[in-house]
């Protein structure tokens, strides 16, 4: 039998679930390995990260390569 929740209850429990994992904010997602990444697409995030550096910034995204 379904029961009808509240988006509050609903959040609370995301809430409870997340502390219950460790997970405390931005970030929690882990980061893609790259192992099985193809060459092509490493040298695209080489590429990118190498062009941010070149602009004083930070990539758009952390990436293993």
């Amino acid at each position: 039998m379904m029961r009808d929740i509240t988006i509050e209850e609903l959040a609370a429990r995301i809430r409870q679930k997340r502390a219950e994992l460790g997970l405390s904010g931005k970030g929690d997602v882990q980061p893609n390995s790259g192992r099985r990444r193809t060459q092509s697409k490493r040298n695209l995030l080489r590429n990118i990260a190498e062009l941010a550096a070149r602009d004083g910034r930070e990539p758009p995204f952390k990436a293993n390569y």
